[in-house]
């Protein structure tokens, strides 16, 4: 099922949600956002009717202004109603969820370093294949050893119910990042489990690869 996210922000916030969609879009995940994409011509009440029915995923930018909108109240209310629909609440200034979506944890972020990891407890959520995948990507993409060994800990909760072939895309990733494989937790504690239960799924070069660094650390 294709992803589809639906943005509900107040006007003040609406360059955080633009920094949000392209967040969004790098990860392949389509979001609506109101002033850019309803059209001058177009009737915007039934517009944002019709996308809050089209997406699966509602991210709400809670920020003082947020619950004085009751263009905003109304989103979050219509959002709550429907079962189908995952809700991330984003909080920008410590405004917690209310009304009837006040029984939904929120995730407080910095409007300036706004992130996928952000999202990614409540893509796990809405997909957990997406979830992992934004994390394994998120795991490749570590530029110290430290954030590869952060990036590793957010994996860990989820390997037991990870598939063969998330692991072995996780042990890949990991022999593609010196960072990963040389960061000392990662090679001392996480990728030897992974290796002895998984290692056979790899290249003879990725494994050797593997082992090789992780024996430095043993």
């Amino acid at each position: 099922m294709e992803s589809l996210a639906f943005l509900s922000y107040q006007t003040a916030d609406k360059a955080v949600a633009g920094q949000l969609k392209v967040i969004l879009a790098s990860a392949g995940i389509t979001a609506f956002l109101a002033h850019e994409d309803i059209a001058v011509s177009e009737e915007w009440r039934l517009k944002i009717l019709e996308q809050i029915g089209r997406a699966n995923i509602f991210i709400g930018l809670l920020s003082k202004n947020y619950f004085q909108s009751h263009w905003c109240v109304q989103e979050s209310g219509i959002a709550a109603y429907r079962s189908d629909m995952t809700v991330i609440p984003l909080s920008l200034d410590g405004t917690i969820p209310q009304g009837f979506i006040a029984n939904v944890q929120s995730v407080e972020v910095n409007p300036a370093r706004i992130s996928i990891r952000d999202l990614i407890p409540g893509f796990l959520k809405h997909d957990f294949a997406i979830g992992v995948e934004l994390l394994t990507d998120l795991l490749a993409q570590s530029g110290g050893y430290r954030s590869a060994e952060a990036n590793f800990q957010m994996v860990l909760p989820h390997l037991p119910i990870m598939s063969d072939d998330q692991i072995k895309n996780l042990l890949e990733h990991s022999a593609e990042n010196s960072q990963v494989h040389h960061a000392q937790l990662c090679a001392r504690d996480y990728l030897p489990p992974l290796l002895k239960s998984h290692g056979h799924l790899l290249k003879r070069t990725t494994r050797s690869l593997l082992k090789k660094a992780c024996a430095h650390y043993a």
